[in-house]
């Protein structure tokens, strides 16, 4: 088998095409000379095939000459617009496109992609693209540049190509001057900037910064889908964290703190998602990470809502790994990290956000106090939750004052376990409702199936304090609805966990042997590294239910 030179050298002889038309009219020859041999033959030879026969032949022959055309011409054609193949998976690919100006040889490109490969080395793919949007061809430069733009959106979009960013322009003043254009998928790429060649031929050190801002603006492009709240994204986002690993273990010298840290916080995001809704805590971990990496370059004193943003996002990937643990370490280091965001996230700067952390510091604080033998960090949770609803309001933001209700409610359940009497659940149970109201199935279906599980735990509780069945059968009822959407498949721990709590509801209606069939179900999933605290509640209730079943079958 040829070498791989060999072989380009090959594809780019047959693939020419002047001799795609050679190729042609060889074809065509050889098809005429096989009918003009026909002509020739003797009687008895040509009498065995009717002239309908032999036309057919030759009509057949032709098309199977065009066929191959066809396909060489496909060939060169896609070669001649993707030179250097497809991207591989799991790399940003950036495309540098033919430049207005350039020599035959594409000399300046060279140059443009060896300077590409100084600056980010193996972490980004550089590839050819094998277009030329041009900025000025119909004299309305404005107009001009925006229509080339949209062709190199449609280029990097395009399942062929599935490109991160276009880079194109055009050569100017004797070759000694560049104007470049950074388009990605998202971006408006129709501003120019202008770059010089240094006497290396590599493009000047100020195109460095540039570089770095598209890359950055390209990783917070990349992580948008984590931000699509209530909805199944891990799978969109395993690629996405894959191609941002990559820049992130070799970040390019020339980004400055503010790109290193939004490409940071951009990867920390795609990693948080992942880990929470597929249970990998490995994932938030990396999270974990990436956000401490970030707080070096997102200072307070440089940049203190950035700082104060990274600390509130680092608190709640500690919080989420904190939950899946027994003790209470991760959990206190994310109450650190919600207060400290509050230093700056203050009710009188930025209300929305001050909200929004009281709403997160109030969660860890709720779980602090299920974990400890006292009501204090319960208490203080939900005052922090009904002090944060006077901004989080459900005309100003609909699912931020359901998603902050449903967190209300969870606490008000905890507290009421501890309580006795019934009239912290009752709330708990109006606080749902209400959270009900905007998280539907239709517009948040992972949100809504979290409210429809606390539902069901809440009206649980309350089934054992009450008499009758009638709360009990709502709590089954709940917990079968929020597995219609916290599927094994993509959220496999919540799954779990509402497997348990519909094993315990029906284990309180004497349902024993499909309360048992429900903690199997559980035990399928959850072990001690993935969540200790749910797979120690399964194990026992398994055991519990088992005893109860051996039991009834000695007293029978």
């Amino acid at each position: 088998m040829p070498s791989d030179p060999a072989r380009k050298r090959l594809l780019e002889v047959f693939l020419d095409p002047k001799t795609i038309a050679l190729l042609l009219a060889a074809a065509l020859t050889a098809i005429l000379s096989v009918f003009k041999l026909t002509e020739k033959l003797p009687d008895t030879i040509k009498h065995q095939a009717t002239p309908v026969e032999l036309t057919a032949i030759v009509t057949l022959l032709l098309w199977i000459a065009i066929a191959i055309v066809l396909a060489l011409w496909n060939l060169w054609w896609e070669r001649r617009r993707h030179p250097d193949g497809k991207p591989k998976p799991g790399k940003v690919a950036v495309y540098v496109a033919e430049f207005k100006g350039d020599d035959h040889e594409g000399s300046h490109r060279n140059h443009i992609l060896l300077s590409l490969r100084e600056q980010l080395g193996a972490s980004v793919q550089i590839l050819r693209a094998g277009i030329r949007p041009r900025a000025q061809e119909k004299g309305n430069p404005e107009d001009d540049a925006l229509a080339a733009n949209r062709k190199g959106q449609r280029y990097l979009n395009h399942k062929r190509y599935e490109g991160d960013l276009l880079i194109w322009g055009q050569i100017l003043q004797d070759s000694k001057l560049v104007e470049l254009r950074f388009t990605s998928r998202a971006h408006d790429g129709a501003e120019q900037k202008r770059f010089t060649f240094t006497e290396k031929l590599l493009l000047a050190p100020d195109f460095g910064p540039e570089l770095a801002a598209a890359l950055a603006a390209i990783a917070a492009q990349l992580a948008l889908p984590a931000f699509n709240a209530g909805k199944y994204v891990a799978d969109v986002l395993l690629p996405v964290a894959e191609k941002l690993s990559g820049i992130v273990a070799n970040l390019p010298a020339s980004m400055g703190p503010d790109q290193r840290g939004l490409l940071m916080c951009s990867y920390a995001v795609a990693e948080r998602a992942i880990g929470e809704q597929r249970g990998d805590s490995n994932a938030l971990n990396r999270a974990i990470a990436a956000y401490r990496s970030a707080l070096k370059e997102y200072t307070r004193e440089k940049a203190p809502l950035q700082w104060a943003a990274t600390q509130n996002n680092l608190g709640n990937g500690l919080a989420s790994l904190g939950e899946r643990e027994i003790g209470t370490e991760r959990l206190e280091a994310a109450v650190a990290s919600f207060r400290e965001a509050l230093k700056e996230y203050t009710r009188e700067k930025v209300p929305l956000q001050w909200a929004g952390t009281q709403n997160n510091l109030g969660n860890v604080l709720s779980v602090l106090g299920e974990r400890e033998n006292n009501t204090e960090h319960l208490e203080t949770a939900v005052a922090a939750y009904r002090e944060a609803l006077k901004e989080w309001t459900r005309k100003k933001v609909p699912l931020q004052w359901a998603m902050m209700q449903n967190n209300l409610g969870a606490a008000l359940r905890r507290l009421g376990r501890r309580e006795g009497g019934t009239e912290s659940l009752k709330a708990a149970v109006a606080a749902f409702a209400e959270a009900l109201k905007e998280r539907t199935r239709v517009k948040v279906p992972l949100d809504w199936a979290t409210t429809q599980n606390n539902l069901g735990a809440v009206l649980s509780t309350l089934g054992e304090r009450e008499s009758g069945t009638e709360r009990k059968e709502a709590a089954v009822a709940a917990f079968r609805e929020a597995l219609k959407e916290w599927t094994r498949e993509n959220v496999p721990l919540q799954w779990a966990g509402a497997q348990n709590n519909l094993g315990y509801a029906l284990e309180s209606m004497g349902k024993l042997d499909k309360a048992a069939e429900s903690y199997r179900l559980a035990l399928q999933v959850l072990t001690p590294e993935n969540h200790l605290p749910n797979y120690t509640k399964a194990t026992d209730n398994l055991a519990h239910v088992l005893e109860k079943l051996r039991a009834e079958k000695e007293i029978e």
